[in-house]
């Protein structure tokens, strides 16, 4: 039976796994950028709603806002895709130790709903075939959100997943930049977290200013052990948003 949705997906080497050299994971291609709330109006008026686009715009914001004052109260929150629940991430050293922004972070869970998987059990996916060896960035991740979308909170870290991207600090060429709607550039100053060709953690300079947003990185790592001659750029391949912290 055809399935009504389907994911395309490349297949790359799970680099997790060193005593399996032929193991992969599957990254799911989005050709589209992220969708935002505008987008789901316009679909609802696209679908014959009587209510006008900026009616229903502004009922989606108003709910974003009525939902994180239920999260930051710290109450769980359900509706029909996903149960977002409060968490505090890190390691204390013991029961009398108090909360420590530098080693704690606070953040969410989401978990989908009983219905959402269901849905989910109806995608089909097809396999592309196996992505290419070069340099990406395949997800950044927003650590004080907990969001893949894109968010970028200003003064926080960033996990950059992806393939060749490990940094030479000690080069002030290479590192990670927010590159802001103006063009400037904004390089990560502080000491990477994580530097290794899968993953980087970055903390995102507390000066860049909300709005549209690219993040890059330079480097010259080569799997072979030998650097490479010219300086190699990676750009994200979805679109960032800062939002201040």
């Amino acid at each position: 039976m055809a399935k009504e949705h389907q994911w395309d997906v490349y297949l790359r080497p799970n680099v997790l796994t060193k005593d399996d050299e032929n193991d992969c994971i599957a990254d799911v291609l989005t050709r589209l950028q992220t969708r935002r709330n505008e987008d789901v109006a316009n679909r609802i008026v696209a679908a014959g709603s009587e209510l006008r686009k900026e009616t229903i715009l502004a009922v989606l914001n108003r709910r974003d806002e009525e939902v994180k004052e239920i999260l930051l109260s710290g109450c769980s929150f359900m509706d029909g895709l996903v149960q977002v629940s409060p968490r505090v991430a890190g390691v204390w050293a013991n029961a009398g130790s108090p909360f420590d922004p530098a080693a704690h972070k606070r953040t969410v869970d989401l978990v989908p709903t009983a219905a959402f998987r269901d849905a989910l059990e109806g995608v089909g996916v097809r396999v592309l075939g196996t992505k290419a060896n070069g340099a990406e960035i395949t997800l950044i991740t927003d650590t004080a959100t907990g969001r893949t979308d894109g968010t970028l909170t200003a003064g926080d870290d960033i996990i950059i997943d992806g393939s060749r991207i490990k940094v030479d600090e000690a080069d002030e060429a290479q590192g990670v930049f927010v590159v802001d709607a103006s063009g400037a550039e904004h390089k990560v100053t502080r000491r990477l977290s994580v530097n290794k060709p899968s993953q980087l953690i970055a903390r995102v300079p507390a000066d860049v200013p909300p709005g549209a947003c690219t993040v890059i990185v330079r480097t010259k790592y080569s799997t072979s052990g030998t650097s490479l001659k010219e300086l190699r750029t990676v750009t994200a391949p979805i679109s960032c948003t800062a939002v201040k912290g």
